[in-house]
């Protein structure tokens, strides 16, 4: 046997028990990840938050706010009909702007449009916007993040 044959031989061996320590540092990793991220599923709603006064709001009318330091807004569609949304756009989160003449959301990164219930009109948008849940209580406007 050559010293030239040993040596390739010493580093397949040392390849061959690098492989388990990598698999250790990965999976440590990724566990150490999931613990600084955790899935939705796992993190804390937030708590529902009083938006406006029943009757506030005329139809086609809406309202902004931050919710979850995010920045959203109530909507009436109709009559009595609340519908709430985060305001960033679905495509890549910029926050989209209310075109009152068109009555449409647009986003101005990259020409997402969205009508007053949140569903794609036009542009990359891949889903709508992400609705929250809305309850009128006691003539108070509620909103809260929809339950899985």
């Amino acid at each position: 046997m050559t010293k030239q044959q040993d040596m390739s031989r010493r580093k397949f061996l040392t390849l061959l028990g690098g492989i388990p320590l990598a698999g250790i540092v990965i999976s440590s990793t990724s566990v150490f990840t999931q613990y600084l991220y955790p899935p939705e599923s796992l993190r804390t709603p937030p708590k529902p938050m009083e938006v406006a006064a029943e009757g506030e709001l005329k139809v086609g009318e809406l309202k902004e706010f931050e919710y979850n330091d995010a920045p959203a807004v109530l909507v009436q569609v109709k009559e009595g009909e609340y519908k709430a949304f985060y305001r960033k756009c679905t495509h890549l989160g910029c926050v989209v702007i209310f075109n009152q003449e068109q009555k449409v959301f647009d986003c101005p990164c990259h020409g997402g449009k969205f009508d007053l219930n949140g569903n794609v009109l036009a542009g990359p948008p891949p889903a709508p916007l992400t609705q929250l849940a809305v309850k009128v209580d006691g003539g108070k406007i509620i909103v809260s993040e929809r339950s899985a």
